[in-house]
């Protein structure tokens, strides 16, 4: 039984009494316990969460484990208490409200509560958010993706400093009846339906977590089952993703240019390479002045440093109709947009992102392509067909490796499209053997360029990029990663910088 899906309604009336309510509790404490004790397992790393979670990442037989470790309480001692605050304490949000509920209605608790209030209010707060057992792994800002299903038994996730890993178990353990309840109630939460008659679904929750789910087995014979995309808990900077590894200094100061000068980017990769990072990182060179459209079809971007105009799909129901990528983009090119942007490029609507880069919008778009080849053999094929010689609209072509040499998340290599859209040109590539990208000087990231050349000067354009790669170098060292600092030093950069704003005047992408 789900405490959030009673929170909104049965447990506001009178229906469950609170003799009912806190044995409901006292059995979901019990269900929701945790698994595996850490003294079995080496320990890699530790860290804490909301300093009130202790997590540990372990291995045992070769195997990694996230283990996280709760509060302990006493069950039957605080069942009760819990109980009060789930049924009269909704509008509660400082101590001493829920002081005063205790004195109203079980006075004899108040030591208990007063006690150890952050372990009682934690345990509280896991069982009204809806999520149950997966509320650790909602808290903690290092898990990307949280994913379990009736076979599992038990959860997994993707962890952001071991992605090379791939999925880790967890020690949280679930009963076919839990699976089923953390379904029911995500798609709640997402206000979603998920039935037998409807046994997929997917959306997104108040609090931002992208949710994929299946009910049953009338489509999957694994059950019931559930796979939960968290978004970063701070958006990905350019200094940031500079600092990771991504990219270097000097490959964003070209990727900046670029941008700048309204051109068109493609991030290519696989699944869970690092496509909506990047994109999200470019996003926070986009001059100030400039006004940004975004079309998703689920919200993962988070900002921008421009004027930001963010578009969602919607999907038809009941009465209404649906509102694509295609009709988003229509509907942006009359928005008077200086760039727009893609989340990702599916279909009939990659045709429409290149006439807008035609029309000289600046454009960035995610797509599903191993490399900058297979990329445009997707685009001129079918379902997609789009005419060779206008994917010459497409400046740069980003191709992303998801591990690189050290599981990180990093660019493979970068490419610009010829004008004819034949050939492909190499601007730069991640060297593995050496852990660098080449060419790591500023004169041969020009020399490589066809596009940047044939807007820019060589002395220009080797001056701009220059200048672009020790403003971002100096930010990194100083450690400029927030998006307001960073922002604010972007607005700096603009208000000295000259050179490349008055091309922008006087020059199209397009001569």
């Amino acid at each position: 039984m789900n405490i959030h899906r009673f929170l909104r309604s049965r447990l506001e009336s009178e229906i469950i009494d609170l003799k009912g309510l806190t044995r409901i509790v006292n059995n979901l404490l019990v269900e929701y316990g945790l698994k595996y004790n850490i003294l079995s397992f080496d320990i890699l790393e530790e860290y804490n969460v909301n300093n009130i979670l202790r997590v540990y990442i372990a291995k045992k037989d070769d195997t990694l484990y996230y283990i996280v470790d709760e509060p302990i309480i006493n069950v039957d001692e605080v069942s009760d208490i819990i109980a009060v605050f789930i049924k009269y304490g909704n509008e509660c949000k400082e101590l001493r409200c829920f002081i005063e509920l205790l004195e109203d209605k079980i006075p004899e608790k108040i030591e208990v509560f007063t006690s150890n209030p952050t372990t009682i209010l934690y345990h509280y707060n896991k069982l009204r958010s809806g999520y149950g057992p997966l509320y650790p792994l909602i808290l903690d800002h290092n898990i990307e993706e949280i994913a379990g299903s009736q076979e599992d038994k038990i959860v997994y996730v993707i962890h952001r400093k071991y992605t090379w890993y791939g999925w880790i178990k967890t020690n949280i353990g679930l009963s076919p009846t839990s699976v089923d309840t953390i379904a029911l109630s995500l798609a709640r939460k997402a206000g979603k339906h998920l039935s037998i008659s409807q046994p997929v679904t997917e959306g997104l929750t108040p609090e931002g977590l992208r949710i994929a789910l299946t009910f049953s087995r009338e489509v999957s014979r694994h059950g019931t089952s559930f796979v939960i995309r968290k978004k970063p808990w701070k958006p990905w900077t350019i200094t940031k993703v500079i600092n990771n590894g991504m990219l270097s200094p000097q490959l964003a100061a070209y990727l900046w240019l670029v941008l700048e000068l309204r051109g068109s980017i493609l991030i290519v990769g696989g699944i869970g390479t690092g496509k909506t990072t990047l994109l999200q990182a470019l996003l926070t060179l986009i001059p100030p002045f400039r006004r940004v459209v975004t079309i998703e079809d689920t919200p993962e971007i988070t900002s921008t440093t421009g004027l930001w105009d963010p578009l969602v799909v919607r999907y038809s129901s009941l009465g209404e109709t649906t509102i694509d990528e295609y009709k988003l983009l229509k509907f942006a090119l009359r928005r008077r947009a200086d760039y727009i942007v893609v989340g990702e490029v599916r279909g009939r609507e990659a045709r429409l992102l290149i006439q807008a880069s035609r029309l000289g919008h600046g454009t960035i778009a995610t797509f599903h392509a191993d490399d900058a080849t297979s990329a445009i053999e997707r685009l001129v094929a079918p379902p997609i067909s789009i005419p060779r010689n206008l994917l010459s609209s497409i400046w740069t072509i980003v191709s992303m490796d998801p591990h690189g040499s050290t599981g990180i998340r990093r660019i493979k290599e970068v490419h610009e499209l010829s004008f004819d859209a034949k050939k492909l040109y190499p601007i730069m590539k991640y060297n593995i053997n050496e852990n660098t990208f080449t060419p790591s000087n500023i004169s041969g990231i020009a020399r490589n360029s066809i596009r940047l050349k044939h807007v820019l000067d060589k002395d220009t354009l080797e001056e701009e990029l220059e200048n672009r790669t020790l403003f971002l170098s100096k930010l990194v060292e100083k450690g400029v990663f927030d998006i307001d600092d960073l922002s604010k030093e972007i607005q700096r950069f603009y208000s000295i910088e000259e050179n490349v704003v008055e091309v922008l005047n006087t020059s199209s992408k397009n001569n």
